[in-house]
Formats: structure tokens, C-alpha cells, sequence
């Protein structure tokens, strides 16, 4: 069932023990959203698990206990949240949940007993319509966790729209803190295995030409987001990375402004080759993700293949 933000202080105070899930390594908008609402309707604050080397900064600056791998049955209802497919979820078994989220995918609802999910560019400004709506009390840790995860999942505001700067303003008017305090939060020296995966993934990347457009597809070990993102910003139009797991393969892709623009979609692309390999994606436009079983550079010529198609 969709509902509205005004709605969901009443839909979710019908249960008497609420978890707020995170997905698997969680990051500032899954953190900071989950922790104001947990924070303004009460529940426990949970993620599958891990935390992002981020989400875990921010769960220490705002004060956030986060449990890790929480048990469904000790709850009434399970409120998801930034979560699009179940392969974010890993092992977690759902029940009854609810979803809370910004991306673009149908995977979760389906089943759920009651859902938000518009796009934006970030959870946090839905969570935030749901505080202002239902008028809780925002205090300084809720609005610095919300705040962050929209810098986060904005790129420090590189991918904004009028409506991002306003919740932004409110969320520093709410909780009486510096833009920089903020920032600060995020402010993390990138650790050596990250900087040696990235620029492994950069010397291994095969580079494919399309017109005037550049493919880069990478096979790393780990931190694919990462290095999908990194290809990404030294040039590649479009930037896959796989990274093979146990008996599964994940791989993160990016796009370009000029490639979404003229339509390429990621997260149909790899909701499609994951399905395709009994898996699951999804994700945004310009930023998604898929969790399935086949080799790695298989699956990356999958993605290519279907990139080269759209692209003029």
C-alpha cells in the first residue's frame, strides 16, 4: 500500500516493536535516515551486516546505536529503508516490513505492508518530509544524520535540485549547526586497501569505444563502488566493476551527466542482467548495482553490450 509522509506516523504507530533496516554497508542516508525515525516514532536502529567506512562516522558523531544483523521475529514490523532490492538485504529474512526509499526499483513492494518511495536524490529528504509532516521534534543528532546523507548521496551537492538546497536549509535551521560541522563528519582518509583496490581497478580497466562514447569495465576484489566511481571521474563515460564474492558476482556501475541525458538507465540495465543470472540490481540512473551468479567478465560484457544499445 503507497501512502503519503503525512500518513506514516499513523501506519507505523500501529506496531508495538519497529526496526529501522539499513542495508549492507550502510551508508550516511541509510544511517541518518533510519536514526530519525527510529529516533521520532521509536524502534530499534539496525543494518545487515556492516556500516560504510562513512555510515559507520556518522553512527559515532549523532550518537546512533546500530545492531547489526537484528533478528526479524523480535519485531512487529521491519521498516527498510534506502534499500531497493532484497540482494542489499544478504541473508536477512523478511516478514512483515514496510519501505522507506528513494530509488527507482519495484523489487520490495510488492509484499510490503506499506511503502513511501518517490524519487529523489536521497532517502534523507523523504525522511524529513515525514518529520516535518507528522511534526516531530527534530533534535541537532536528527537533522546533522539526515543532512549528511543528502551531502553524501548528492556528491556534496553536485547532483541537486532546488528541493535539495531547501530541505538542506531547513535541516541547518532545525539543528543549529554549521554546514561544516557536517562535512566534517565526512572527512575520512581514504585507508590504504581502498587506494590500492581503486588504482588496481584503474590498470586493469579495458577500455571500449562506442562512437564518441568510452566504456571502462574492471574486475577488482573489492570496493567496486568505489572504482566504478573512479573510472568514472578520470573520463569514462560509462564505468562498470564487478568483484566476485563467495559463489556470487557484484558489480557497481556509473554514468555520466551526457549518458543519462540521452537516456542510458543503469538501474534497468543491471535489474535486467541480474535477473537474467539469478541474481538481483537496481539502483538509480547514473549509479547501480547487481548481486548474481556467473563469472565477472561475463556478466560486465553482459552490461556493456546492453550500454552499447542505448547509446547513439
Amino acid at each position: 500500500m503507497r501512502i503519503c509522509e503525512a500518513e506514516f506516523g499513523a501506519n507505523v504507530g500501529k506496531y508495538h516493536k519497529v526496526l529501522y533496516l539499513c542495508h549492507r554497508n550502510a551508508d550516511p542516508d541509510a544511517v541518518g535516515s533510519a536514526f530519525a525515525l527510529s529516533q521520532a516514532f521509536g524502534g530499534t536502529l539496525g543494518a545487515v551486516d556492516d556500516l560504510s567506512r562513512t555510515g559507520e562516522a556518522l553512527a559515532k558523531a549523532i550518537g546512533a546505536d546500530v545492531k547489526i544483523n537484528p533478528r526479524a521475529e523480535d519485531h512487529d514490523l521491519v521498516v527498510i529503508v534506502d534499500t531497493s532490492v532484497r540482494t542489499q538485504l544478504g541473508g536477512f529474512k523478511l516478514a512483515r516490513y514496510a519501505l522507506i526509499d528513494h530509488h527507482q526499483d519495484i523489487g520490495l513492494l510488492n509484499e510490503a505492508e506499506f511503502y513511501i518511495q518517490r524519487t529523489s536524490k536521497s532517502t534523507a529528504e523523504i525522511a524529513w518530509e515525514i518529520l516535518k509532516e507528522s511534526g516531530a521534534q527534530t533534535s541537532r543528532e536528527m537533522a546533522m544524520g539526515l543532512l549528511v546523507g543528502i551531502i553524501s548521496d548528492t556528491g556534496r551537492f553536485r547532483r541537486s535540485t532546488p528541493m535539495v538546497f531547501r530541505a538542506a536549509a531547513e535541516l541547518l535551521e532545525a539543528g543549529g549547526f554549521e554546514y561544516e560541522d557536517a562535512l566534517q563528519t565526512l572527512s575520512i582518509p581514504a585507508d590504504a586497501s581502498r587506494k590500492i583496490a581503486i588504482l588496481k581497478a584503474v590498470t586493469r580497466a579495458k577500455i571500449d569505444r562506442h562512437g564518441d562514447w568510452l566504456i571502462a569495465t574492471t574486475v577488482i576484489n573489492s570496493f567496486e563502488g568505489s572504482s566504478a566511481m573512479a573510472l568514472a571521474d578520470l573520463g569514462a563515460d560509462v564505468a562498470f566493476a564487478a568483484g566476485r564474492h563467495g559463489d556470487l558476482c557484484r558489480i557497481s556501475a556509473r554514468a555520466g551527466r551526457e549518458a543519462t541525458r540521452i537516456g542510458l538507465n543503469l538501474a534497468e540495465i543491471l535489474c535486467e542482467v541480474g535477473k537474467n543470472n539469478g541474481g538481483d540490481g537496481g539502483g538509480h540512473m547514473a549509479a547501480a548495482a547487481l548481486e548474481a551468479v556467473g563469472e565477472p567478465r561475463a556478466l560486465l560484457e553482459e552490461c556493456r553490450k546492453r550500454a552499447t544499445k542505448i547509446l547513439p
